[in-house]
């Protein structure tokens, strides 16, 4: 507005060959508010340290895809701004994401996970969430959060049919999960629905590594784990055959494990809803956000930076041997689709009443 301003002050000068040294002090106000208003708010980040909060414990698969992307994204944020990783595990990454949205300064700086439960818990009520999903400013979400369905080898639950045959004797198999509202319980117990099978689901384990070395005990015979996170984590449990991996909730099959059937296809007709709901629900997993409140042009920054990034050829080098797919969803796209599941009432109900089922 101020150059603009400016630009009708020069016109009516011009008029005036008298006032020629004013035009020149005009000239120059204007190259120097132009020169202001053309510096880019990307400068903001130079020299800067900038948090990305991991909502699990160290080394699961939640914790190394937060230190892949810090790694490789503070190389496209102009200024080069370092990022460090900051663990907060709990409550299914939402001490985490209740942080980012209470107590964090706006600033852009602070980023963090989020994951499946936020759109869970809207959906249970639960209490805990102290926030507004939908005020939440998505950066992105860089990879495929499809879940493998796996137990150990060594149990009688190799198959559906082996689990099937085992409820008719009454008997179950335990699985792992973080937490109600996470993918890990989720993606089971829609497993459960479709099949009509009957899987004790023991929740509350803080991260992805307590919960392998339960199975590892033998006090779980496994869980629904990200296949990214299992082949970063735990890929010699699947080379060598230590586990059984019975399907993946990926839409088609992961060429990964090609021999793994999908969700989809085993499932009988008339489930369609639940399989609908299943893929809605995981493309939250994972991704990152911002509080409310970040200036419009930093979010735009780090959006853009965020979507190069999943182009840049040694990110996709690193994320393949660490077995994780990249896959962009661009931060603007995720708003619009938590907000649009988020009024979608059947798909709610559905959601609430897998999770409040035992």
């Amino acid at each position: 507005m101020e150059s603009q301003n400016l630009m009708r002050s020069i016109g009516s000068t011009v008029s005036s060959p008298s006032n020629a040294f004013i035009l020149i002090i005009l000239f120059l106000s204007l190259s120097l508010v132009t020169s202001l208003e053309a510096q880019p708010s990307k400068s903001f980040f130079e020299g800067k340290t900038m948090t990305l909060i991991a909502g699990s414990s160290a080394g699961g698969g939640t914790d190394l895809t937060a230190r892949l992307i810090a790694r490789h994204l503070e190389r496209y944020i102009p200024g080069n701004p370092r990022i460090i990783v900051q663990n907060m595990p709990g409550a299914a990454g939402m001490i985490a994401v209740n942080h980012l949205y209470n107590l964090v300064k706006p600033d852009g700086l602070t980023m963090s996970t989020m994951n499946a439960g936020s759109i869970f818990g809207v959906a249970t009520g639960n209490p805990s969430l102290k926030f507004d999903l939908q005020k939440f400013i998505w950066v992105g979400q860089a990879l495929d959060e499809a879940q493998t369905v796996y137990v150990r080898s060594a149990t009688p639950y190799t198959s559906f049919e082996a689990i099937r045959k085992a409820n008719k004797e009454g008997k179950r198999p335990k699985m792992g999960a973080q937490g109600r509202d996470h993918n890990s319980n989720f993606v089971v117990r829609v497993t459960e629905q479709i099949l009509g099978l009957d899987i004790h689901v023991i929740v509350g384990y803080p991260g992805t590594p307590q919960i392998l070395l339960d199975i590892e005990r033998g006090a779980l015979d496994g869980r629904a784990q990200g296949t990214g996170s299992l082949l970063a984590t735990r890929r010699e449990w699947v080379n060598s055959g230590y586990v059984k991996l019975l399907a993946t909730s990926k839409q088609t099959r992961d060429p990964r494990l090609p021999n793994v059937p999908t969700i989809e296809e085993l499932a009988p007709p008339g489930n369609e809803s639940l399989v609908s709901g299943l893929y809605a629900a995981q493309n939250i997993a994972r991704s990152i956000v911002l509080p409310p409140g970040v200036p419009a042009e930093r979010v735009k920054v780090l959006r853009d930076a965020f979507a190069v990034m999943t182009k840049d050829p040694e990110f996709l080098k690193e994320a393949e041997k660490l077995g994780l797919e990249v896959s962009l969803t661009r931060g603007e796209e995720m708003n619009r689709d938590i907000e649009n599941t988020l009024r979608d009432k059947k798909l709610m109900d559905l959601y609430r009443k897998i999770i409040k089922d035992d």
